[in-house]
């Protein structure tokens, strides 16, 4: 019986471990569009279910300022859920950087909420010269993430505001150049 049970728990912990996993850094496979997970594109998404309005959140910034998602109201936002020990995150931090160095006079913004720690934060920031808006939070910004459809906390997990406050995409997992370049001309 101990046996058993003892076996039952290993099992429960290894798909613990393994739902983690894969919840943790998300493939480019699994998913883009407002709440498709096929893999489509952003031209195939637009296409796809009904936009909803934004939800506003508070989280600090780097220096601990408590900052609203609703300051960016206004500008296409891409509001992106990360971290710095998340491979495909960091691949696209540098495309997100030039594109938004390229689009930020037309009123693109960059809004990063990293689930991590303020240190390792600051530090991947510096490294990279990222300069758009960073928040930084753990439950919390699991939290936010959760109520723009993350259910399963995956890591990138990105989505595109439109102007008018309206969720216009939702992308679990990296997003490839051809997707955000798609999704500038589509919105912005």
């Amino acid at each position: 019986m101990i046996r058993c049970l003892h076996h039952k728990a290993l099992a429960a912990l290894f798909a613990g471990i393994s739902a983690f996993t894969l919840a943790a850094c998300g493939t480019p496979d699994e998913g883009a569009g407002t709440g498709d997970t096929s893999g489509g594109t952003a031209e195939t998404a637009a296409a796809g279910p009904e936009p909803f309005r934004r939800i506003d959140f508070a989280l600090p910034d780097l220096d601990g300022e408590a900052r609203q998602l609703s300051e960016w109201d206004g500008d296409l936002v891409l509001l992106n859920f990360w971290a710095t020990w998340c491979p495909p995150c960091k691949k696209e931090m540098p495309m997100f950087q030039e594109r938004y160095e390229e689009y930020a006079d037309q009123g693109f913004t960059i809004v990063a909420v990293a689930v991590d720690e303020l240190a390792e934060t600051k530090a991947f920031i510096n490294t990279f010269g990222i300069e758009f808006p960073i928040l930084i939070g753990q439950d919390d910004a699991v939290a936010a993430g959760r109520e723009y459809g993350n259910r399963i906390g995956a890591l990138p997990y990105t989505v595109i505001i439109d102007r008018d406050g309206l969720v216009r995409e939702t992308h679990r997992g990296e997003v490839s150049e051809a997707d955000l370049d798609n999704w500038l001309r589509l919105y912005l």
